[in-house]
């Protein structure tokens, strides 16, 4: 295997190769394309073909093979089958090749056990030769400053110093991406379409941009991350540096994940799993690919706003409106202006009803204008100017070029904060309004009303202090204690409730008060709950059964010890109707009251163990109430976790009811993140459900631990 150093070497020169060698050029396949590209976009370096069926194509020479070329290959296009592309590969590393881009299909996608096999191949052979490779399965890249691309398509547009750049698995996005972006004027210096990523990954890419200094954002369409800690600190990298990494990412649907794994082989995760280390690092998540390309207007021009209350000027009494009830329906603030702010507006507009949004009633002389936009800008309160304009189609318009030629010059020269301008629906765009808005290089002009504010909401970052780094687990009571008991488990890994409950106690979380019974004796069950205040509720413990209450193995409401033998016995009737064989019988106080919630870890199948916690209960599954948080998590995001979900409202006490233990829950939810540190190499999943919240206190009813007894899953060649 090559040095880490030398790969490094060699994704820096995939953005500014030598030379680029077509291999498998044809007037039949994606070849011509990349060609004509290169000599349109005035590639610098050298051009070559290997063919060996042609001697000549497009009036340049065809070389037989890689070896046989007059210097050595640099970055490798390579447009053979699956087969070829691997002994392609293994050909160009003792000649020198540095880069390649692989567009071959066959690698695994769909499941494909063949392809599988290949994609291993392919990793081990690219390792091996150190060679920075994008794809396979996908449509290459394109560098504006070095006037290179492999992308196959006639109409490709890139800048040499643009702000954007844009990564995405998908090749046909590439180009919607690349014309929607440059349609809303940002200019894109790079592109890359990673497909499979058998070669680089996107951290590989996010960390090479973050240290280019003319990106500003860098747009991404992903459907798996093949290594979530690498991308995470590749994504933080990227915000040291001042870049924000703008993201779509499909996870939303088991349609969606089963969809990728058949496109680009690869499994993907949960996207609320995604959005909860997103968030921690600085990335911002899109949720269309319309509000992506909307993302990299607004950035490409203006600087990340540091909060998301908004001031918001137009022309229109209808807008104003609208504007008002989409943001109560996307959650989006409209900053309550100052008394001293209400004063320079009143003063620049006499006639007008001072508020927020504001309407000004009519297009307003340049003077009058900007004072009215300098006013809601210099606001305290608020983060983030949106002005609702549209370009005119032509010309004619002086007024309102005059406002924004002002309103331009303002941005670029006093502003501090970001203003841009909206029109409240997308329009097709006139040549002129192109033109206008090469000419106003300050503004970003965004499109469409909801789409802006669901933009803009969503742009500024986090405000939580940064978590304390997560250490390797030493050991501890709770970890051996864990695998000992995990140890005489099945193969599933299931702990029964008992000794699920056990680690939960170490842990410093509270259970009823209980006993366990091992064995079956209806006698020796009563004397031992005797100690019990009713009612009392008996559960069958057992590790092949993980939900007891729907095979009909717990009963409640027992009132008497008379109760408790009858349901003993009718329990010990239904295990043997159901072939179980229990470990013995769980006898509880019954706790009522309170808000039954479910708090847990849950392995992501890309992100890895998040904290859990939402609606308890039968309403989980009904509900899924749920929101999810980081390992470690502190007090502030337990809180914010349980305020995003509605079954905050009856913890706080609805209806008159009792508010429950806040300070409780929260503490139960810490305490679970830091078992994600301290035994989350050990547990796939674990769930505490329902977790009971009184006015009292905090208590575990039910909990199930599963731990880990399988290595990672293979797909496509690929761990995840």
């Amino acid at each position: 295997m090559v040095e880490t150093a030398a790969l490094k070497a060699n994704v820096g020169a995939l953005f500014a190769p030598r030379n680029i060698v077509l291999v498998g050029a044809s007037d039949r396949n994606w070849s011509a394309r990349v060609h004509g590209t290169l000599a349109r976009l005035g590639y610098a370096g050298g051009v070559f073909l290997v063919n060996p069926n042609r001697s000549e194509l497009w009036g340049r020479k065809c070389y037989p093979s890689l070896a046989e070329l007059p210097e050595a290959p640099d970055h490798l296009a390579v447009f053979v089958p699956a087969e070829e592309t691997i002994a392609t590969i293994e050909a160009a590393a003792p000649l020198g090749a540095r880069s390649a881009s692989l567009f071959a299909a066959g690698f695994g996608e769909g499941g494909d056990r063949a392809g599988a096999v290949r994609a291993a191949r392919l990793r081990t052979a690219l390792a091996r030769s150190g060679i920075a490779a994008v794809g396979p399965n996908c449509m290459g890249l394109s560098v504006g400053k070095a006037s290179f691309a492999t992308i196959p398509d006639e109409h490709l547009d890139i800048t040499a110093g643009g702000p954007v750049a844009v990564v995405t698995q998908s090749g046909m996005l590439i180009q919607t991406l690349n014309r929607g972006i440059h349609g809303g004027g940002a200019a894109i210096s790079c592109l890359i379409s990673c497909g499979n990523q058998i070669g680089l990954s996107f951290a590989d890419y996010l960390l090479h941009l973050a240290e280019q200094d003319e990106i500003r954002v860098i747009a991404c369409y992903v459907e798996s991350v093949r290594d979530s800690a690498a991308f995470l600190a590749a994504a933080r990298r990227c915000r040291e540096r001042g870049k924000t990494v703008v993201v779509t990412k499909i996870g939303g649907s088991e349609k969606a994940r089963r969809a990728a794994l058949a496109h680009t082989g690869s499994l993907t995760g949960n996207l609320q799993a995604f959005d909860v280390f997103a968030r921690e690092e600085g990335i911002v998540r899109a949720e269309t690919i319309e509000d992506l390309v909307e993302s990299c207007i607004f950035l490409a021009k203006a600087p990340r706003p540091q909060g998301r209350r908004i001031g918001l000027v137009t022309i229109s009494g209808a807008l104003k409106t609208l504007a008002t009830e989409a943001g109560e329906a996307l959650g989006v603030g409209f900053a309550d202006l100052a008394p001293a702010t209400g004063d320079k507006l009143r003063a620049a507009l006499p006639d007008v009803d001072v508020s927020n949004p504001l309407d000004t009633k009519r297009t307003l002389p340049t003077d009058q204008y900007m004072a009215v936009i300098a006013a809601v800008h210099d606001d305290p309160a608020v983060d983030i100017v949106l002005v609702a304009e549209e370009l005119p189609a032509a010309a004619g318009i002086d007024r309102k070029l005059k406002n924004f030629t002002a309103l331009d010059d303002y941005v670029r020269t006093e502003a501090t904060k970001p203003l841009v301008c909206f029109s409240p629906i997308t329009l097709d765009q006139t040549d002129y309004m192109r033109s206008l808005r090469q000419e106003w290089t300050g503004i970003a002009w965004l499109r469409d009303l909801s789409k802006t504010l669901r933009v803009v909401s969503r742009l500024a970052p986090a405000t939580y202090p940064p978590l304390a780094p997560a250490r390797a687990p030493g050991d501890s009571a709770v970890r051996r204690r864990l695998q000992s008991l995990a140890a005489s488990r099945a193969a599933s890994g299931a702990l029964d409730e008992q000794s699920s409950k056990e680690i939960l106690r170490l842990c410093g979380l509270a259970t009823p008060r209980e006993k366990f019974i091992p064995g079956w004796t209806v006698e020796t069950i009563v004397e031992a709950a005797a100690g019990l205040r009713f009612p009392l509720v008996a559960k069958v413990v057992s590790a092949a059964v993980t939900h007891k209450s729907d095979a009909g193995l717990v009963i409640l409401n027992l009132a008497s010890a008379e109760e408790l033998r009858s349901a003993v016995t009718l329990l010990a009737a239904r295990c043997a109707k159901l072939g179980v064989e229990p470990e013995g019988v769980l006898v509880a106080e019954q706790l009522t009251g309170g808000v039954e919630v479910v708090v847990g870890l849950h392995r992501d199948p890309e992100m890895g163990l998040v904290v859990m916690f939402g609606a308890g209960g039968i309403y989980l599954e009904l509900l899924r109430d749920v929101a999810f948080g980081p390992p470690g998590l502190d007090a502030a995001r337990a809180r914010d976790m349980i305020q995003s979900t509605r079954v905050a409202k009856l913890l706080g006490g609805y209806r008159g009811a009792a508010p429950g233990d806040m300070e409780g829950l929260v503490g139960a939810l810490t305490a679970i993140g830091a078992l994600a540190h301290e035994i989350g190499d050990l547990v796939e999943s674990l769930e505490i459900n329902p977790l009971l919240v009184r006015p009292d206190g905090v208590f575990a009813l039910d909990a199930l631990i599963v731990a880990r007894s399988q290595a990672p899953a293979e797909v496509s060649g690929e761990t995840v």
